[in-house]
């Protein structure tokens, strides 16, 4: 009399195996691609978020924070009272600011290779520039 054993076999096993290999492969990518499009929605909300805080600070004193060179944005940049939020990008970055004559500002971030520039519209390495309220596209590409 024959017994049935029960189990799987070792090519069933490798076949699973390939299986999720090949599904892995698949998703990994998009899920990165999904974490850094995150990160970057999550920057442009921020900036938006400061710039109306900005609004704020423009409508009180009549003017934006002056900083004649790009620093990094603080707490002593736009006061608590007008922006509780993050001074850091989605990069863990901290924000840059400039306003040399108070009448108009740019806020930005050097995107996830934390440098300026990029080199393509879908590219997370480019700078993301909020100019007096609108985003603008990086120097680097308004020639591509």
């Amino acid at each position: 009399m024959l017994r049935k054993e029960k189990g799987f076999t070792l090519i069933e096993l490798l076949i699973v195996v390939a299986i999720i290999g090949i599904i892995a492969a698949i998703a990994v990518p998009n899920l990165l691609t999904a974490i850094q499009r995150s990160k970057r929605s999550r920057t442009a909300a921020d900036m938006r978020a400061i710039g109306t805080a900005l609004g704020s600070y423009n409508v009180d004193l009549n003017q934006f924070p002056v900083l004649a060179t790009e620093g990094d944005m603080t707490s002593s940049t736009l006061p608590t009272i007008y922006y509780e939020g993050s001074v850091k990008d989605g990069w863990a970055t901290t924000y840059r600011y400039v306003s040399t004559d108070g009448a108009s500002y740019t806020v930005s971030s050097f995107g996830k290779n934390r440098k300026t520039g990029g080199t393509t519209k879908s590219d997370f390495d480019s700078d993301i520039v909020y100019y007096n309220g609108q985003f603008k596209r990086p120097a680097s590409l308004i020639n591509k």
